[in-house]
């Protein structure tokens, strides 16, 4: 029997599309969950700062990826600085860039 490789543990259990958004809701996730540890905050701490609950916040470090959507992350993301674009350079091929906005106020 030929072993099956997969592109991530999503897609053995969930079609083609919902493993690939949950592949970037995972990756968003680990992001957001670093630069809170950078932070050295707390749950408390950074709740108040990306303007969500406490419980948001444990959910995300205790990577509940379900119980959020991609723009919610991406949410986040700005609120921490961060600027996500995306480009379509060819119909069969797009790219999505997050990089530090430049700022002089940062969080």
């Amino acid at each position: 029997m030929a072993l099956k490789f997969y592109d991530s543990p999503f897609h053995v259990t969930h079609d083609e599309e919902t493993a690939n958004k949950m592949v970037m809701k995972m990756d968003l996730s680990i992001m957001l969950s670093g630069l809170i540890e950078s932070k050295k905050w707390t749950q408390a701490e950074a709740a108040e700062q990306l303007g969500v609950k406490q419980s948001r916040i444990s959910d995300l470090m205790n990577s509940k990826i379900e119980k959020f959507t991609i723009d919610a992350l991406f949410d986040m993301l700005d609120k921490l600085g961060f600027k996500v674009t995306w480009s379509m350079p060819t119909l069969n091929k797009a790219t999505v860039v997050i990089k530090k906005a430049k700022t002089t106020q940062q969080i």
